[in-house]
């Protein structure tokens, strides 16, 4: 495979803004950048009409698919409820005046509101160690908030809800800037006790000029985004999908790289802001663990045809098989994935996956070579090539202890692999 392996630093985009139309809305770990999605489009779906992205996230994917004038569908998939949201406001053109009109409104209201009310005169909410992630003035300010996105009032109820879902992920955003966490980490850390007594957010001027910000792109978005019908599915790519068989014709995805808990802890990140949204707190406590790999392997068997999975298991068996059990849980659940995916893919088109190779117990893990086995062992398969590019710029750790000993610290990842798969 290594000769199919191009390093190209024309990938890397070092210097663009990752943040360009709507992908700017809400922050979200590890997140695909739009340069790489839209050069994928275009060089892999020039003539697809058909997009899905299996692991959606807040769907960076699915909203180039929008913005690309060929496609009738997107498909987006994820488990998260706050990615789901995320990826729904992002995607859906609201008529700009009367967006305008009701988020002037309810930032005014909210800025009123804060200036003038008491504690007493509004329900607060009270989830699992509120008062530890935030302080009582952040709490009433919150709480204000919300309840004003409550009561807009807009006539058009299809209009309404868009416009209360567009405010509810700049209060999402709010909830995570004002929050006692370590706003750098994509886990959920409290601030260090100095940090803390510094720490006197003005909630509504952040909720302000987050709305404002996602205002003025959704005005552009208006303009630019296309007739693609975009579908956001709350439903899990290791099972089967209402997507129907043979109907895809691109899939542009940035799988998980392993299993939350030490990777990319997408639940704890979005955790609060879920909270804050009325989801009930042990449902989204739930969300690293039932995502891929949430749940260890019982032993370190497995029927998996791809020999560079076995071998690596092995080799990280022979220094901690608990370890072990878990980096082959998360392949179990992805190769249910592939199984899906094959379903709904139809003969010529094009998969591009987007993933790093982690370290676990000093061995690096080839997932994007165990993809590319896991595809071909599934079915006829063309691997046409593997593009290597530094990461610049994605949200993720570049360093880890994969010993639990102070100080040691290991590398992560430097690079992504773009692997590019046709089915035959």
């Amino acid at each position: 495979m290594e000769k199919k392996k191009i390093l190209d630093t024309s990938w890397d985009f070092r210097e663009d803004d990752t943040k360009i139309s709507n992908h700017g809305f809400h922050s979200y770990p590890a997140m695909m950048i739009p340069q790489v999605a839209r050069r994928l489009i275009e060089t892999y779906g020039s003539e697809a009409e058909v997009l899905c992205d299996p692991f959606m996230g807040t769907g960076t994917s699915i909203l180039e698919a929008k913005l690309h004038p060929n496609f009738r569908v997107a498909y987006g998939i994820d488990i998260n409820p706050l990615a789901r949201l995320v990826a729904k406001v992002k995607t859906t053109p609201i008529p700009y005046g009367i967006l305008s009109q009701f988020a002037n409104l309810v930032m005014d209201r909210c800025d009123e509101e804060i200036a003038n009310m008491k504690k007493a005169d509004i329900d607060l909410p009270d989830f699992n160690n509120i008062e530890y992630w935030f302080k009582p003035q952040v709490i009433r300010d919150l709480a204000i908030i919300q309840r004003t996105i409550e009561s807009v009032d807009c006539p058009d109820p299809r209009i309404r809800e868009d416009i209360k879902d567009f405010l509810l992920v700049s209060f999402s955003e709010t909830v995570r800037l004002a929050s006692n966490t370590r706003n750098g980490e994509f886990k959920l850390y409290r601030m260090a006790p100095e940090a803390l007594k510094k720490h006197h957010p003005k909630t509504s001027s952040i909720f302000r000029e987050k709305t404002a910000a996602n205002l003025e792109r959704m005005q552009a978005f208006e303009r630019e985004a296309g007739a693609c019908s975009i579908h956001i599915l709350n439903e899990d790519t290791r099972e089967r999908t209402s997507i129907p068989d043979r109907s895809v014709d691109i899939i542009v995805t940035s799988p998980p790289y392993g299993d939350s808990f030490t990777t990319v802890a997408y639940g704890q990140f979005s955790r609060l802001s879920l909270e804050w949204l009325g989801f009930d707190s042990k449902e989204v406590r739930k969300i690293d663990k039932i995502s891929l790999g949430g749940i260890p392997a019982p032993d370190l068997s497995t029927s998996l045809e791809s020999p560079l999975l076995s071998s690596t298991i092995r080799k990280i068996g022979s220094i901690d098989p608990k370890r072990a059990k878990e980096v082959l849980s998360f392949y179990l659940d992805f190769n249910l994935c592939v199984e899906e995916i094959d379903r709904f893919m139809k003969p010529g088109g094009y998969l591009c996956f987007v993933v790093g190779n982690r370290t676990v117990k000093k061995q690096q893990i080839p997932t994007d070579d165990i993809i590319v086995e896991l595809f071909q062992a599934q079915a006829d398969y063309l691997h046409e090539k593997t593009i290597v590019r530094n990461i610049p710029n994605k949200r993720m750790p570049k360093a880890n202890s994969p010993t639990n000993v102070k100080g040691e610290l290991s590398s992560t990842m430097n690079h992504e692999y773009i692997v590019i798969l046709q089915k035959q």
